[in-house]
């Protein structure tokens, strides 16, 4: 019945053209059912410091990061979780650098699961930012985000259902550490690890080659986000 009423709001602040600026959530999941903008938009900024100075532990010559997969969803969309076992097409994203089946898990839907879903055009630098805008409704305040670390058996950053809504209001801005993380679809501890499938679930990296011993893993990069339209 939410998805009824917002769709009804949203219908109704177009025709008169006197849809209101402030923010209702209806609540934390992120299912705007009250008067959340139409439409607002987020300008995200993917930025790298994966180097051979802040990680020389078999740092590779051809270090990079694949082309992002952003995802503008609802809350009862996942792209991944901690924990749990990737779906084929990140396996295959963070194995290969395909993105393909990632994008075709998550496209299409009815309105009330419709995904926004950006992918970028080339790899990423190791040492550099890039920046994608992204459309956002009332029902998908959800971002997710991917980026294949490269080379690797099936290691990735990532931001998984970063909620865009506090309290009655979208947020105006957000910054989000990056940790290597592992698919669960390969073993190996090395950048150049041959490939071995032994299944498992999506992990965080922890010691090397990101880091020495078993402490936290270094940061390798950061993940912001900042609304444009107002």
């Amino acid at each position: 019945m939410k998805n009824y009423i917002t769709l009804f709001i949203l219908v109704l602040c177009v025709g008169v053209f006197s849809c209101s600026k402030s923010d209702d959530s209806g609540g934390s999941d992120g299912e705007g059912d009250g008067q959340l903008d139409p439409q607002a938009i987020y300008r995200i900024t993917f930025t790298t410091n994966f180097t051979e100075t802040t990680h020389p532990t078999d740092y590779p010559d051809n270090a990079s990061f694949g082309k992002v997969f952003i995802a503008a969803h609802n809350s009862s969309k996942r792209i991944f979780n901690l924990g749990a076992v990737a779906s084929d097409g990140l396996k295959l994203y963070a194995e290969e650098g395909d993105l393909s089946t990632l994008v075709s898990e998550h496209s299409g839907g009815e309105d009330d699961t419709a995904m926004t879903i950006i992918t970028g055009s080339t790899s990423v630098g190791t040492n550099t930012s890039v920046t994608f805008d992204i459309n956002v409704t009332p029902t998908t305040t959800r971002i997710s985000f991917v980026s294949k670390i490269s080379p690797s058996p099936d290691w990735f950053v990532g931001v998984s259902s970063l909620d865009l809504v506090s309290g009655n209001s979208l947020i105006e801005s957000a910054s989000v550490r990056l940790y290597p993380l592992d698919a669960g679809s390969d073993s190996g501890t090395s950048y150049e690890s041959p490939d071995s499938p032994e299944p498992g679930a999506i992990s965080q990296i922890q010691g090397l080659p990101f880091s020495s011993g078993t402490i936290q893993s270094t940061q390798v990069g950061t993940f912001s986000i900042e609304r444009i339209d107002n």
